[in-house]
């Protein structure tokens, strides 16, 4: 499987930890869930956070 870089995305200690990992040799974003699970894909990195901002809301 490709190698993907990841950013661990900001939120709460009692909340849930979402990862946001960056497509290799695509501009695709991924936003996952504790569990690795897909959420959502954003071209910019940018809308990848503001997706986790109002996940941990």
């Amino acid at each position: 499987m490709p190698q993907k870089q990841k950013d661990p995305a900001p939120a709460a200690a009692a909340k849930p930890t979402y990862t946001i990992v960056k497509q290799t040799k695509s501009r695709w974003w991924e936003v996952r869930d504790p569990n690795d699970e897909l959420v959502c894909l954003t071209v910019y990195r940018k809308g990848a956070r503001e997706v986790v901002r109002r996940l941990a809301a």
